[in-house]
Order: C-alpha cells, then structure tokens, then sequence
C-alpha cells in the first residue's frame, strides 16, 4: 500500500493537472481574499451580504473562505480523477492488483494518497487567505493563537469532510465502471442534500451534509463538542465504502 501510495504521489509530481489544480486553488483563495467576498452552495444570500459589508480582517478572510469552500469540492474532483479515475477508465488498476496488492490495500491506498492531497490543498487555500490579507494590510482580528486554531480546525474539518465525499464517490466509480458518473455523484451530492434538508423535515441529513459541517462551525450554528454525532457517521460511510469498493472489486474478473 504503501509503495502505491508512493507512486500515485511521484505521478502526481510529473502529472501537469496537478499544478493547475494547485493553481486554481490560490487563484480562488486570492479572489476570495482580495474582493471581499462570499460564495458557495446553498449560501444564504443575508450571509453573504453581512460578510461582505463588514470591515475585512484576516479572521473575516479564514471565516469567508469556508463558506466559500465548497467550491473547493468542485475543484478537488480534478484529484479523484488525476488518483483513481484515470486507472478505472484505462482499466489500469487490474495491474496494480495483479502485482500483489490487496484489494482493500488498494482502496486505502487511493483514499490516503487524496486525503493528504485535500489536506494539503486546503491549507494552501486557507494560508494564501492569510498572505493575502496580510499584503492588504488588514488587522488580524482576533489573537495569533485563535487565527492558528481557526486555521487547522478548518483545514482538518474541510479536508476530512471532502474525503468523506470522495469515497462515495470511489465506490460510485468501482460499481459503474464510470469516472463521469462518479464526479456527476461527487459534484451533485452537496446540492441535493441541501436541497432536500430545506423542503423536507427529515433531520437525519444533516448528519451527511459532509459539506456543510465547517459552514456551520463558522457561522455559529454548530459547536465545536457537537461533532461527534456528524464524525461518527462519516467514519461509519468511510468503512463502508472502502469495505464495500474492495469487495466489489475482489468479485470483478482480473
């Protein structure tokens, strides 16, 4: 696994989405940053104009910036296919198993190798917000340790949540034999679930709007120890989907 792992991160290196991904990502946080401004799905449009009519500060940019960071999803899917989509749609992934990898061994690989690249980019995506309110001259507004804190609990929270999307959407591309499948199930599954927890009573979803929970966090609305319920189930859909993908595979014809 681990020497899969490695290879997936040296192809990453020679691979020229990589870097355009990488670039995508600081232009979004610059924009952010620089203009002010709030977006996302399913912003509230009040939300927006009360971030956007209020004295920036860098707090204000790291506060705007994950309510702004489900646009990072849509960006980050360009990594699934760069990771795992691009093996499944060349059939590729056949000769990693047929060197002696486990199945579960692979899946885990692939899930790893993308969490440490959602980390990584949302910590650019966040430290660029800092760099550049800090160019703008803006205050910090609030302490050093607080903007440190802010900083890695949403990268973490962020990071993680999105992972938790990506394996949906491994399991989607194991059954469907479908990299475009798998990113239309990526990309919609946010917009549905929103769109279903505002018509519908079922409170249950909010337990799977991955996207949604760091949005929560900075607008005040969920506390800090009331993750727990909201990190069970991800890690309960985590196993599952790893689990389920591997088996699903191991039942596949090499």
């Amino acid at each position: 696994m681990f020497n899969q792992i490695k290879a997936d991160s040296y192809r990453q290196l020679h691979t020229r989405g990589s870097y355009i991904i990488l670039a995508l990502t600081v232009l979004l946080s610059v924009l952010i940053t620089a203009f002010e401004s709030t977006g996302g799905i399913m912003i509230n449009a009040d939300t927006m104009q009360e971030f956007e009519g209020s004295r920036w500060s860098v707090m204000t940019g790291l506060k705007s910036a994950t309510l702004s960071s489900t646009m990072l999803l849509y960006i980050d899917i360009a990594l699934f296919v760069i990771v795992i989509g691009q093996e499944f749609s060349k059939k590729t992934y056949k000769n990693t198993l047929i060197s002696g990898i486990s199945r579960i061994g692979f899946i885990l690989g692939k899930f790893v190798t993308m969490l440490l690249d959602i980390l990584f980019l949302t910590l650019i995506f966040y430290g660029v917000v800092i760099l550049t309110s800090l160019l703008a001259g803006r205050d910090g507004g609030a302490s050093l340790m607080s903007l440190v804190r802010t900083l890695g609990l949403m990268t973490v929270t962020i990071g993680f949540f999105i992972s938790v999307i990506f394996s949906i959407g491994v399991i989607v591309l194991v059954l469907a034999n479908s990299v475009v499948t798998a990113t239309i199930c990526m990309a919609l599954w946010p917009i549905l679930i929103a769109i279903l927890s505002n018509f519908t009573s079922w409170r249950w979803l909010r337990y799977i709007n991955f996207t949604g929970v760091a949005q929560q966090i900075t607008l005040g609305t969920l506390k800090i120890d009331a993750l727990w319920p909201y990190i069970g189930v991800s890690f309960g859909v985590l196993i599952l989907t790893i689990v389920g993908s591997a088996l699903i595979i191991q039942r596949k014809e090499l």
